[in-house]
């Protein structure tokens, strides 16, 4: 629970309260009601004749003592055995007198021993004023009780009972309703209060009656002497079996918080457990926590509740409270340290400040800080101490298990960024392979269709030397043209359809030429595209190596397998630009190939046009004989020129060829590249997947650890 949440609670516990009805109201009601009571006692003689001025001394020492020696509780509670000497007082000196004589003692023990505030301590000493007064003059004026030594006669047992209960009455019900309407109730436990105090009341009240009967007794010096000494042992045994029990009480609340801190090992998981059993000890509005940097020897805040103190504030470990803390090497209050040497903030605040130590190693501080001024005690940092141990290893452990919840959490992101990048690697390679066999194929078609080219040239080549052959025949056969005019007619005729025939097969091979040029384009395209593919593969390759390196050790494996993608890549486009080249050359020689039996198609249909003349002039054959053995020398000559082209355009398609196949061969490589290039991405898949399965154990170990099994 928060300061606001306990302060709605103890709200809640009046919810008929007037707005007028305040603890400083029943403060003053009860110093205003006592003072003016014993003065009026004091005034119509309610007080002992004689009076034993050296008994009422003892008395307000003893009251001093009671509240010097009184038993600190968890929560600012506090019990004392001041009841005792207060009942003391109204039975041996009257209750006007005994009154103000424990009050007096109490004002001096908690003022001037104690170091309370005045007005605390007559706060205090108002409270026994008023029971004293309630309880004295009911006892004297209404009940006749009898005074010193006849108090214990039997007949004044009940008086004596009656005021004996309602003095613990007065005073505790005074008491307790001016803390249930101060803020006080927010950090003081009532019940653990008031149960202390009543056992501390009626053994006080035990020790004060036999203290008491023995001073009236009429016994030797001697004996006298051994039973106070045998009742102040009895006093002194009684207190430190209560004081005793106290603190075991306390204990069983800091075992709690120990409890809790152990159960959480990660000291943000515990902190809230950490606030809200710390409370059950001290009462605190800001609390927090810093680990000690020994570089610097400073303390750096881990968690803090105010917002003024962000995480990060750095804290010297040498100036005001935390190096006062230091240099006394144990927890410490602004209420331990001289008043000349108190911090500047001590004037404005109350605050304990406990160092962590791991064993003999200083490992942070822990502060517990209050707007209220001097609101701690000794004891309530001696209380804390007692968990600064667990504290101390939580804090330890705290600074062992953060890098590895950071580091699980960055190896996670980059398992899952190297999933990715394989994932898209592996599909890459897939495409590139894929596109590799495709290219491959189409090369293949290529070199298969450039061997129907050449082999279509060797026929027009063959051709071609038929046809000089041919023209040496006709060339001979010119002095006999007149008698075979019929003959040669008709074997013009047939060469004119030759002819023809051979422009024909020119024209199907320029055709074929040209689909060979645009299949060197395809494949071209397909190389630069596998060239894309290998920067693309060696980016990839080169950020899943970037990765590799930032997951540290377990990259490792995962950066060679990244280093030898790389080379494939490298490797794949310097065999795709070499295809490339070689394409372009079979590019320029089809352009070659395909002018040349464009010229050669030209020649031949001129001849066939010039054997369709022939035709038709074979009436006037034997007047233009000459002319005919003139034409049989062009027939000679382009056939022979034909020939040689066809050769020409031959060796250019075999050429044409052999490239092709060579970019068969390399584009073979290629896809096997890839291929292998696809296995490799495949293994670094597998090692990423391990390396996945590593991160998630990790994880799984950590959020173990955080959840304290």
């Amino acid at each position: 629970m928060t300061t606001s949440q306990l302060e709605i609670t103890a709200t809640r516990m009046l919810p008929s309260r007037r707005s007028w009805m305040t603890d400083e109201l029943v403060r003053m009601c009860v110093v205003a009601f006592g003072t003016l009571s014993v003065a009026l006692g004091l005034a119509f003689n309610y007080y002992a004749h004689p009076f034993p001025w050296l008994g009422a001394g003892l008395l307000v020492v003893i009251a001093a003592a009671t509240r010097v020696f009184g038993i600190p509780l968890p929560g600012k509670g506090f019990a004392s055995f001041a009841v005792g000497p207060g009942i003391a007082a109204i039975i041996a000196l009257d209750w006007a007198a005994g009154a103000l004589v424990v009050a007096l003692g109490i004002v001096i023990g908690d003022a001037v021993v104690r170091r309370l505030p005045l007005r605390n301590a007559v706060s205090n000493a108002g409270h026994f004023l008023t029971a004293g007064t309630v309880a004295g003059y009911v006892y004297y004026g209404l009940m006749s009780g009898e005074l010193g030594l006849a108090a214990f006669s039997s007949g004044n047992a009940w008086r004596l009972g009656f005021m004996i209960a309602l003095f613990l009455l007065t005073v505790n019900g005074t008491f307790y309703l001016q803390l249930k309407l101060s803020p006080a109730i927010a950090w003081v436990d009532p019940r653990l209060t008031a149960r202390w105090e009543s056992t501390v009341a009626v053994l006080a009240t035990l020790l004060a009656l036999g203290a008491l009967r023995l001073a009236y007794s009429q016994t030797a010096p001697r004996t006298m002497i051994a039973g106070a000494l045998v009742l102040t042992l009895i006093g002194v045994l009684t207190h430190w079996l209560v004081r005793q029990a106290a603190v075991g009480e306390s204990l069983q609340l800091v075992q709690r918080l120990t409890s809790a801190i152990s159960a959480r090992p990660e000291l943000r998981h515990a902190l809230v457990d950490i606030q809200r059993l710390t409370r059950s000890l001290v009462p605190w509005e800001q609390m927090g926590i810093a680990a000690y940097d020994a570089d610097r020897n400073e303390f750096v805040v881990v968690v803090d509740t105010s917002s003024d103190v962000p995480v990060g504030t750095r804290i010297s470990a040498t100036e005001g409270m935390v190096g006062s803390a230091l240099r006394a090497g144990h927890a410490i209050t602004d209420l331990a340290l001289p008043l000349a040497q108190r911090p500047t903030e001590a004037a404005q605040r109350s605050q304990i400040v406990i160092p962590l130590k791991y064993g003999e190693r200083l490992v942070g501080i822990w502060t517990v800080r209050h707007s209220r001024v001097e609101m701690y005690r000794i004891h309530d940092a001696s209380l804390l101490e007692y968990i600064a141990p667990q504290l101390a290893l939580s804090l330890a452990l705290d600074k062992l298990i953060q890098p590895v919840v950071t580091a699980s959490a960055e190896m996670t992101s980059h398992v899952e960024s190297i999933t990715a990048t394989t994932q898209q690697l592996h599909a890459s390679a897939q495409e590139s392979a894929e596109t590799a066999r495709r290219l491959a194929a189409t090369v293949r078609n290529l070199a298969d269709t450039l061997s129907r080219g050449a082999d279509g040239a060797r026929n027009a080549q063959v051709i071609a030397d038929s046809t000089v052959t041919e023209g040496r025949v006709t060339q001979q056969s010119g002095g006999q043209m007149l008698a075979d005019a019929r003959v040669v007619r008709g074997a013009t005729e047939q060469a004119r359809a030759q002819l023809t025939a051979a422009a024909a097969t020119v024209q199907l091979g320029a055709d074929q030429v040209s689909r060979l040029r645009e299949i060197s384009e395809a494949v071209q395209r397909f190389g630069q595209t596998i060239t894309e593919l290998a920067d693309q593969t060696g980016l990839l390759a080169l950020n899943a190596a970037v990765e590799a390196a930032r997951a540290g050790q377990h990259g490792r494996g995962f950066a060679v397998v990244a280093r030898e993608i790389r080379e494939l890549a490298d490797r794949s486009a310097a065999e795709a630009e070499g295809m490339d080249n070689a394409v372009r050359d079979i590019r320029v020689t089809l352009d070659r190939a395909v002018a040349l039996m464009q010229r050669t198609r030209g020649e031949v249909l001129s001849v066939a046009d010039a054997s369709g003349n022939w035709v038709d002039e074979l009436d006037r054959i034997v007047l233009a004989s000459e002319s005919v053995a003139a034409a049989g020398h062009r027939i000679v000559d382009a056939a022979r020129e034909s020939a040689d082209r066809s050769g020409v355009m031959a060796r250019a398609l075999a050429d044409a060829k052999e490239e092709a196949t060579r970019a068969a061969s390399e584009t073979g490589v290629v896809a096997g590249a890839s291929t292998q290039q696809e296995g490799a991405i495949d293994s670094l898949n597998g090692a990423a997947t391990e390396l996945s399965a590593t991160a998630e154990t990790l994880a799984n170990a950590v959020a173990a650890v955080r959840a304290g099994r």
